[in-house]
């Protein structure tokens, strides 16, 4: 069996809460917002010993807000109350290659102080990228996809005694998305920190979770219920699921009624369904429901329109809720 890629988030994140002393030019990028966010707060929680930050000596800076020679002229400025500075610089996948350069020339002599740069996105093509890479910390911090939940769950849950189904139950239940797994663990370790934890305990006690929400949202969508869907969305988004991950769910979920679908019309039967699309007994129901009311040409449609707000999404043309928002009134229109 193949070995899981180390997650290097994780391992920056367990360095920072470590021994390790901090580094003087920290890049935190990827798609993955809540662990960047987490390692940034890491350093200030070793840089200030665990109390509150200093504003002094701690500064946030934005590049579409704030030039480079500013920052590097703040990093190098000693703060008036001793200690070394720390200055946070996000967004700087919006800079220059000129400006890129003066990072990477400040990072080859950076002063007695920390720069974290923080980006959503780089292009490891560039030469500027691969310079800033090479002189700092740089850390990749990917969405957490669906294959590697488990293992995450497991590294986050060191203290927890999982059964093995009990982990895989988890990881249906809430998904890829880190800020929720870390929610649901605390609350495990609360109601079952010297028990053996089962799937029985992770089902009475992990509520509000992804499962929950993203079957209401399903459920909305195959009855064409509008409010319902949008209802649905705005409860996962108040989970901070991110809405890459949401479109996701409902590509999955597009995939499997247009499978179930071909079924019937073949005139399979439900176990022989069941086996080759691979789904849970228990939404069959749900799935033969949504046959009945989308015919193959909407289904086929459904899988465009997912795809084109998977692509709206990532570009980040338009307000990533109007863009769920906008799929979902499609999706849940009345057929023709």
């Amino acid at each position: 069996m193949a070995k899981s890629p180390v997650d290097e988030s994780v391992q920056a994140l367990n360095e920072l809460n470590g021994t390790a002393p901090l580094e003087r030019v920290y890049l935190f990028y990827g798609e993955d917002s809540y662990m960047i966010d987490k390692l940034v707060s890491a350093v200030e929680t070793k840089r200030f010993n665990g109390k509150k930050s200093d504003p002094m000596s701690w500064e946030v800076y934005r590049a579409d807000e704030t030039e480079v020679q500013k920052v590097i002229d703040s990093v190098r400025t000693i703060s008036m109350f001793g200690g070394a500075k720390v200055v946070v610089y996000r967004d700087v996948d919006k800079l220059n290659e000129n400006d890129l350069q003066k990072i990477v020339d400040y990072a080859k002599n950076p002063a007695r102080a920390h720069l974290i740069l923080v980006a959503s996105k780089i292009d490891s093509r560039r030469k500027s990228w691969t310079e800033v890479k090479k002189a700092s910390r740089s850390v990749n911090c990917p969405s957490l996809s669906e294959r590697n939940v488990s293992d995450y769950i497991r590294s986050a849950a060191k203290n927890l005694n999982f059964t093995p189904a009990a982990v895989d139950a988890l990881a249906n239940c809430i998904g890829p998305n880190r800020a929720l797994i870390e929610r649901a663990l605390e609350k495990l370790s609360l109601v079952a920190a010297d028990q053996p934890i089962t799937p029985q305990i992770v089902e009475d006690n992990v509520i509000d979770t992804r499962e929950r929400s993203v079957f209401e949202l399903t459920k909305a969508i195959t009855k064409r219920n509008i409010p319902a869907a949008i209802n649905a969305l705005q409860i996962l988004l108040d989970q901070k699921q991110e809405p890459v991950v949401i479109n996701g769910m409902l590509a999955k979920h597009a995939r499997m009624m247009l499978q179930v679908k071909l079924g019937l019309a073949q005139h399979m039967s439900d176990n022989d369904i069941i086996q080759k699309v691979g789904i849970n007994p228990y939404g069959m129901r749900e799935y033969k429901e949504a046959a009945n009311r989308y015919s193959l040409p909407e289904l086929f449609q459904f899988h465009a329109d997912v795809f084109d707000a998977d692509r709206a999404l990532k570009s980040k043309p338009i307000p990533p809720v109007l863009v769920l928002s906008r799929l979902l009134m499609s999706l849940c229109s009345p057929g023709k």
